[in-house]
């Protein structure tokens, strides 16, 4: 897979085409040397000589450590699961689904069959990740469900399910890889919120509250685990061209969202795939306990 495939996860927008030449390839800081203040650092014993940052999961001049990423085999998990692959990064790809990963024949990938709401397989998963791979430099949970239901007509199942899944699922993921990321000395967790969290959702009290959850989840555990040189951070997507919004809209109707967006366009998986990577990335190194609205200034209006 090369980063200008013709069938990466965001082709065929029907309302819009990234204009030429803006690139697609991850962020220009994974390829670039380190700051020169921190190879100064390194020189005289600071936070990033070597042995601070045997933790990283994107440091320069070292082994690339792998990556988790649950709910990869569609929408966003999936668009961020060939970014990391196309860089050479080893992919634990988890989902109830191999969907669009199905039949892939990467040597850096491996898909486990796993729904977040059980404990047990994620640990097996996690443990086999290391023993495969050597460590887990990140963690990125993207699986989520998100069924549309008036108020009143809301049933315990379908509360207990999106909770189950978007906020236990999300709690789960990070019990199981945070032993390895303390055992290392460090790691980079990103979680997926909503920009719904905030602004709520006619028909979406249920999916609103799984995600204000999790900031408030991601907040508390960046506190918890910073001293350990582990970060914690949150992406909260605006509305985005992937399979989740059309179990509740028509096309028609999630492109129209556009008019409301000051850069009148909705979201693309790899906008939010470039976030997630920035936040992996050495460059946020001091960057803990954050909400990043990738919405295109939704909500500025």
């Amino acid at each position: 897979m090369k980063p200008h495939d013709p069938n990466r996860a965001d082709k065929g927008s029907p309302k819009y085409t990234r204009p030429s030449g803006v690139r697609l390839d991850p962020p220009s800081a994974l390829r670039r040397p380190l700051h020169r203040i921190s190879w100064l650092l390194a020189r005289t014993g600071g936070p990033f000589a070597p042995e601070h940052r045997v933790g990283a999961c994107m440091a320069q001049n070292a082994i690339k450590r792998a990556v988790v990423v649950t709910g990869a085999g569609s929408g966003i998990g999936f668009a961020l699961t060939r970014r990391l692959l196309d860089d050479g990064y080893p992919v634990s790809a988890w989902d109830v689904s191999a969907g669009e990963l199905a039949g892939a024949n990467h040597p850096l990938l491996t898909f486990y069959n796993i729904d977040v709401r059980d404990k047990p397989a994620m640990n097996r998963a996690a443990a086999e990740t290391v023993a495969r791979a050597g460590s887990i430099g990140g963690l990125v949970t993207c699986a989520a469900v998100f069924k549309a239901m008036p108020f009143l007509a809301l049933d315990e199942t379908t509360w207990d399910t999106t909770f189950g899944v978007n906020l236990k699922g999300t709690m789960l993921a990070c019990q199981a890889v945070l032993p390895t990321m303390r055992q290392q000395g460090g790691g980079a967790i990103v979680l997926f919120s909503s920009s719904l969290a905030r602004a709520g959702a006619v028909h979406g009290a249920h999916y609103a509250a799984t995600k204000g959850g999790v900031l408030g989840f991601a907040r508390s555990l960046a506190l918890e685990v910073a001293a350990e040189n582990i970060r914690v951070n949150v992406v909260s997507p605006g509305i985005t061209d992937t399979p989740q919004p059309r179990g509740n809209m028509t096309d028609a109707e999630i492109f129209a969202r556009a008019d409301h967006i000051p850069l009148r366009r909705i979201g693309l998986p790899n906008d939010m795939a470039d976030a997630v990577l920035f936040l992996l990335n050495d460059d946020a190194s001091f960057v803990t306990g954050q909400d990043i609205r990738v919405n295109g200034g939704a909500g500025l209006f």
